[in-house]
């Protein structure tokens, strides 16, 4: 698996250009769509898809143009279909005139798809930021959108957010192996061992 990040500009989102099996996608492409097409362009890279970890605006923003210039599908969990939809969900009303309302998507459903489009592409609900946050394994690494940072977690005070659902994702994320790498929303990478050993969020769950 080759992995390059970008690092967008608008709020520092990480997005990331993976290439697995044979096929190329992205997840989170969230601002930036010329430097995000011209990388693509200038490296002949056929896109297969977008999949997204959640639908806030600073997450989602270049989707819109690069789903029309590459006519590829873009995937998000169905229980961020109305925070994708609603510019006052998705924050984008904050930031631009209009706000941002997606037309175009497919929905992942459950809480849980194995293999979900590639073999070994595993894709897990972690509600807490957002009701449809998911975190995305592929052999040992995961992306975890804003669920889980190096040393934080996201933010559970905005619209969607649950305290009590995050403190159950992190229950669950403290049973992944220590040796799993992650690849946040935000931030540098780091592995779920360090977190386990220095993130305070997730000490102070039992």
């Amino acid at each position: 698996m080759k992995i390059k990040k970008f690092v967008l500009p608008f709020l520092d989102v990480n997005c990331y250009l993976v290439n697995y099996k044979n096929n190329n996608f992205l997840i989170d492409p969230g601002s930036n769509y010329k430097l995000i097409d011209k990388y693509i362009s200038d490296n002949k890279i056929s896109l297969n898809f977008i999949i997204n970890t959640h639908g806030h605006f600073d997450h989602i923003g270049a989707v819109p143009d690069l789903i029309k210039k590459l006519n590829i599908p873009f995937y998000v969990h169905e229980k961020e279909e109305d925070i994708i939809k609603d510019p006052e969900k998705n924050l984008s009303s904050i930031f631009i005139s209009n706000g941002l309302s997606l037309k175009s998507y497919s929905l992942i459903k459950g809480e849980s798809k194995k293999d979900f489009l590639i073999s070994g592409m595993d894709i897990m609900n972690f509600p807490g930021h957002t009701p449809g946050s998911i975190i995305i394994k592929i052999d040992d690494c995961m992306f975890t959108g804003d669920v889980l940072f190096k040393g934080s977690i996201g933010r559970t005070d905005l619209p969607c957010g649950s305290n009590q659902d995050m403190n159950g994702s992190l229950k669950k994320i403290k049973l992944f192996e220590r040796n799993l790498k992650i690849f946040p929303g935000h931030g540098l990478e780091s592995t779920i061992g360090a977190e386990l050993d220095n993130n305070f969020f997730l000490n102070s769950i039992d």
